[in-house]
């Protein structure tokens, strides 16, 4: 009897992926860059820490849906159509449906609180609560539901065959699929800010499907062409090279930050109009910065990461919860800290370790191997032992 193989890269990458959620959304409050445009931040701040969420920006959720594609054509194609869409749907829909009214009310909580504890309040905060009509957000769940619409289209592509292997055969040939990736990231984040926001409405927004729904299908060709696009990868020089050029050349050109009524205009409109005239450039040397970090992440996780440990396995299990909960509570450990004068470093420590700690005490005592551990992850029926791969997946994989 054959088992199916674990791509432990995969795994691995996932899990850093959403655990590096908690390090961008920390380096928000102590850059200076994003003192108008984040709700926790603080008064003591360090240029280092607005470089680093700058950095993580342009990968972090490419790769993150590149990796969800990989993973969606992977169950495809072990599973039935019926059984893909039912699994994604109890895995990606319920669990959006189940934690946005908790989130929301979260949120409120925070926002009432913050006045009490946060001392200067953060400049977002104060103009968030003089909106009359706010805007409906999912929030840091936006990932959950435009990933829900991407399982959706991808079910429905299935069924057409000849369309669905022509879109994956551009796959075949990764200078070609890492051209189309550039292009399509420059063409669908051409009218966003840099750096682009989060397509957090529950109206579908079209930049984010084509931006996003690339680096998606890219990993949908992924799963099917694995052993060409792992010999694409081959020149890492070139690869680490552009990638590094592009983000020099990247915060070279990085505009100003916003001001506070800018903040407040873009509010007000729900569009956001480019006034720079470098704006152009800026957002083609994006979107080469993107596409090569992505590339650079892949290809360090397949010839590093692609090992298996449990302590791997449990982060990566833990990696759902932890994205779930880590928003609320690194703004309940941030506002707070806004009043104590302490290096941006040591804030920036003690809300990282405190969000890490706490969300994984919850999990291992409160999540693993309950309801929601199991609606999360599913069930775990068998020990954790090596599996065979198929001859057509070591062929893949060589």
């Amino acid at each position: 009897m054959q088992h199916n193989p674990r791509y432990y890269f995969i795994d691995n990458l996932r899990s850093i992926a959403l655990l590096l959620g908690v390090i961008f959304h920390a380096a928000l409050a102590y850059g200076p860059y994003f003192k108008n445009i984040w709700v926790s931040t603080d008064p003591n701040t360090q240029a280092f820490f607005s470089y680093l969420a700058n950095w993580l920006h342009l990968f972090r959720m490419p790769l993150f849906f590149l990796i969800a594609g990989f993973c969606s054509a992977l169950l495809i194609t072990r599973k039935s159509n019926q059984d893909f869409i039912k699994l994604r749907l109890k895995r990606v829909l319920l669990p959006f449906l189940i934690f946005y009214p908790i989130l929301i009310a979260m949120f409120l909580h925070i926002f009432s609180w913050s006045n009490i504890v946060a001392n200067p309040l953060p400049p977002l905060i104060g103009v968030l609560q003089t909106i009359k009509d706010p805007q409906v957000s999912t929030m840091h769940l936006w990932f959950l539901w435009v990933l829900t619409q991407f399982c959706l289209i991808h079910w429905c592509l299935y069924r057409f065959s000849t369309a669905y292997n022509a879109i994956l055969s551009i796959c075949k040939k990764p200078l070609a699929l890492c051209i189309l990736l550039v292009a399509t990231s420059f063409i669908s984040l051409l009218n966003q800010p840099v750096p682009f926001h989060a397509p957090d409405k529950l109206y579908p927004q079209i930049w984010a499907w084509g931006f996003y729904g690339a680096f998606y299908l890219a990993g949908v060709g992924l799963y099917s062409n694995m052993h060409r696009i792992t010999r694409g990868l081959g020149p890492r020089l070139l690869i680490a090279g552009t990638a590094a050029a592009s983000l020099y050349l990247y915060f070279m050109l990085l505009p100003t930050p916003p001001t506070l009524t800018e903040v407040v205009k873009t509010i007000e409109k729900g569009y956001f109009e480019p006034t720079s005239k470098s704006h152009t450039l800026l957002v083609a040397t994006q979107a080469v910065a993107i596409a090569s970090w992505t590339a650079l992440a892949l290809m360090l996780g397949y010839h590093y990461l692609n090992t298996e440990s449990h302590t791997s396995r449990y982060v990566s299990e833990a990696s759902y919860w932890v994205y779930l909960v880590h928003v609320p509570l690194l703004l309940y450990i941030q506002l707070p800290l806004t009043n104590i004068d302490l290096p941006a470093y040591a804030k920036f420590a003690i809300s990282v370790s405190g969000t890490m700690f706490v969300s994984l005490l919850t999990y291992h005592f409160g999540v693993r191997n309950k309801f929601i551990g199991h609606l999360l992850n599913g069930k775990k029926h068998t020990p954790l032992v090596p599996s065979k791969p198929t001859e057509q997946e070591k062929k893949a994989l060589e």
